[in-house]
């Protein structure tokens, strides 16, 4: 029992004052940066689920342009295979040429809608690309937190180095999907 309060009291000495204050700042260092990796994580999150929805909506329009073409079309071929008999030739004409402009209106609005809607899915995958590697500093770094919480608790300078590895590789993870911003 003695020699446990030796151990325990050597312990305490080897344990400075200094040290204390180091893991502290320590973990304030890494919580600002979980809290930076966190909210940027979220946030991309967001903007790639946002632009998911855009890029669904963009795919809906470009359906709904499709079928008006293709009933177009139908109109157009029925009125060329079976024309009716009590219309005027030249207005049938007139008409036939309206559809037909109509499907090439459709036609070029759907190659702008599919350009858009594909823009909006390689947002949604860089920005849940970003989302992953925020995410993955964020681990990092709360396991560096707990480690490094852990040395000024236990009084073990291990836990610290640890720490401090752990938290080095999740500011390198936070500071790389940083840069793909």
């Amino acid at each position: 029992m003695a020699d446990d309060k030796k151990i325990d009291e050597e312990k305490t000495k080897d344990f400075s004052k200094r040290t204390n204050q180091l893991i502290a700042l320590t973990a304030l260092i890494l919580a600002i940066c979980a809290t930076f990796s966190s909210l940027y994580a979220g946030a991309n999150a967001s903007k790639g689920i946002l632009a998911q929805s855009q890029a669904s909506d963009g795919w809906a329009y470009y359906q709904a342009k499709s079928i008006k073409e293709e009933l177009y079309k139908m109109q157009l071929e029925s009125l060329e295979v079976d024309p009716p008999d009590n219309v005027d030739t030249m207005k049938l004409e007139v008409l036939k040429q309206k559809y037909k402009q109509t499907i090439n209106r459709y036609d070029g609005e759907q190659i702008d809608i599919r350009k858009e809607a594909n823009q909006k899915e390689a947002d949604r995958d860089h920005f849940l690309e970003l989302n992953r590697g925020f995410a993955g500093a964020l681990t990092y770094l709360q396991i560096a937190i707990l480690l490094v919480s852990l040395a000024g608790l236990m009084k073990q300078i291990g836990f610290w180095y640890a720490g401090m590895a752990i938290g080095a590789f999740g500011i390198f993870n936070f500071v790389q999907a940083m840069m793909m911003v």
